[in-house]
C-alpha cells in the first residue's frame, strides 16, 4: 500500500511539473503563484495556466488568456521559435495566437488578412507598387505600407485601354489608372507606379520630358511662319506653342505648326 501511494505521489509530482514547465516563471519572488483566492488574475502577470484572466499580460510569461483562461503557448525570441498560428509577444517572451482577422485594417503594418483562415499573413513593408513588386507581391496598399498580392483594387498605372471612355484629366506628376482596360476616373502619382506609365499616359509637358530617354513631348504651333512650316521645325517661328501630347521614341517633328 505504502509502495502504490509513493508511485502515485510521484506521478502527481511528475503531472505537475509537466504543468509548469510552458510558464514556469508565474511565481512570485515569496513563491506564491500571485493569483486571487478563487484562482484567478490580480493583473499581476504571474497567474499560472487554469487561472483565470481577462489579457495576456495578466498571464505568467510563456502563457497567454484564451477563452478568459491562462494556457500555456511557450517562450520565444523571435515569431520563427513559435509555432504555426502563433507569433511572439517579444515584451513578454512569449508565443501567443495569431490574431484573428476580417479585413487587412486588423493586421499590423507589413501584414495582411488571409480571409480564408482568418489570420494576418506577414508579407513586406513598401512605400509604392513597384517596392511590393521587387518583393514578389502585387501592388502596396501604401495608406498602411504593406505588401499585398493579387492586382490592385483601385486600378493601375499600366495596361491596355479598350474601353471606349476618355482619360480623365490628372494633376502634375500623376497618371490615370486603368482596371479591366478601362480609366477608373481616378489619378495616382508617377512615383508610387508600378512601373514607368506609357508615353502616351503622361499628360504634362514636365512628366514627358522627365523621360527625355525615351518620350519626346509634342508641341502645337500657333501663327507660325517659315519655309519649312508643316514639314518640319527648322525654319519654322511660331508666336506660341502647346504642349499636346507625349509621345513614345523619338519623334522627328516635336512641333505640328497650325497657321
Amino acid at each position: 500500500m505504502n509502495k502504490l501511494l509513493s508511485s502515485l505521489g510521484v506521478a502527481l509530482a511528475v503531472a505537475t511539473v509537466s504543468l509548469l514547465a510552458g510558464c514556469q516563471l508565474y511565481f512570485g519572488s515569496s513563491g506564491s503563484s500571485g493569483g486571487n483566492a478563487s484562482g484567478g488574475s490580480d493583473g499581476s502577470g504571474n497567474s499560472p495556466p487554469g487561472a483565470q484572466c481577462s489579457m495576456d499580460n495578466s498571464c505568467a510569461a510563456g502563457c497567454f488568456c484564451a477563452n478568459g483562461v491562462c494556457t500555456e503557448g511557450g517562450f520565444c525570441a523571435t515569431d520563427k521559435d513559435c509555432g504555426g498560428g502563433f507569433h511572439c509577444d517579444a515584451a513578454r517572451s512569449s508565443c501567443i495566437p495569431n490574431a484573428g482577422c476580417t479585413a487587412d485594417a486588423q493586421c499590423k503594418q507589413g501584414a495582411m488578412c488571409d480571409i480564408k483562415s482568418g489570420a494576418c499573413q506577414v508579407t513586406c513593408l513598401c512605400g509604392s507598387d513597384s517596392d511590393a513588386i521587387r518583393a514578389g507581391f502585387g501592388w502596396c496598399d501604401e495608406a498602411r505600407g504593406t505588401c499585398m498580392t493579387g492586382s490592385d483594387p483601385a486600378g493601375a498605372c499600366l495596361g491596355a485601354v479598350t474601353c471606349t471612355g476618355g482619360m480623365p484629366v490628372c494633376p502634375d506628376n500623376q497618371v490615370a489608372l486603368i482596371k479591366n482596360g478601362c480609366f477608373t476616373g481616378q489619378c495616382r502619382a508617377i512615383a508610387a507606379c508600378e512601373g514607368p506609365p506609357a508615353c502616351g499616359s503622361l499628360q504634362h509637358e514636365d512628366d514627358c520630358k522627365t523621360r527625355s530617354a525615351d518620350c519626346t513631348p509634342i508641341f502645337t504651333g500657333h501663327h507660325c511662319h517659315g519655309t519649312t512650316c508643316g514639314t518640319s521645325p527648322a525654319d519654322c517661328t511660331c508666336d506660341d506653342t502647346a504642349f499636346t501630347s507625349c509621345e513614345a521614341g523619338s519623334v522627328p517633328m516635336n512641333v505640328i505648326p497650325v497657321d
